[in-house]
């Protein structure tokens, strides 16, 4: 609540026109750029949280966005949210996909055989495993040595002489196409407002520029000092998460 002090006329006209500018400070573009940063950081920690637990509920799906073994695990994500922009209170949001740095994992029946010669110890690192598997692109590449993998439609080993040329249509399998991007999509439609409401920023800016609006001369500059200093203790000076 805002109150009003005054010891004649003119002193209220001075202090109530010092509210209403210190009021409208909460609708400028400025301050609609400084919440937008805050509601990113506010948001992009709330996704990352919540795709880690879906992701773990699924690891078929969504396996692809994090290191080999590591499903869910936020510190082993293969992807990040990038502000583009917060201009007028519009958010542009972008993801990047990081690289893998885990070598892929060797199923263990490649490691059965009785000849040594046989068993498969090298490990390769699928650098770009979270865009390809996200996006569906086919691989393709000429083999250097002899290769093993597991057939899919028998689990039989088997082996590729080195020159030859190996296409892979669909990395990840359908389940991984476009998850990422169908749950980012879906998230983001619904779960905004709750986020940002359970936060407390909302709240809390209503009471600093409350607070600040009390003091006598509490006006323009001092609510807009109270957004700021609500808004950056939100946003955190974070561009990526």
């Amino acid at each position: 609540m805002i109150s009003l002090r005054f010891e004649n006329i003119n002193t209220l006209f001075n202090e109530l026109e010092n509210k209403i500018d210190g009021v409208n400070q909460l609708i400028t573009k400025e301050t609609e750029s400084q919440l937008a940063k805050a509601v990113f950081t506010i948001t992009t920690k709330k996704f990352i949280k919540d795709f880690g637990i879906e992701a773990a509920l699924n690891p078929k799906k969504y396996f692809h966005m994090y290191e080999w073994n590591s499903v869910g695990n936020p510190s082993k994500k293969l992807f990040s949210i990038k502000r583009q922009s917060a201009s007028y209170g519009n958010l542009k949001i972008a993801v990047n996909y990081k690289q893998s740095r885990t070598p892929v994992p060797i199923p263990g029946k490649l490691q059965e055989s009785r000849n040594k010669n046989k068993r498969v110890k090298k490990r390769s690192i699928f650098v770009n495993k979270a865009e390809i598997m996200e996006t569906g692109k086919p691989v393709s590449f000429t083999t250097k040595q002899y290769i093993a993998f597991l057939s899919q439609k028998d689990g039989k080993v088997r082996f590729v002489a080195p020159g030859k040329t190996v296409r892979i249509s669909n990395p990840g399998g359908n389940l991984t196409k476009g998850a990422f991007d169908k749950f980012l999509t879906t998230w983001y439609a619904n779960n905004v407002e709750s986020a940002v409401s359970s936060s407390g920023m909302i709240d809390m800016v209503g009471k600093r520029v409350a607070t600040s609006l009390n003091q006598k001369g509490g006006g323009k500059v001092a609510a807009k000092e109270a957004i700021r200093i609500v808004a950056e203790s939100y946003s955190q000076g974070v561009t990526e998460l």
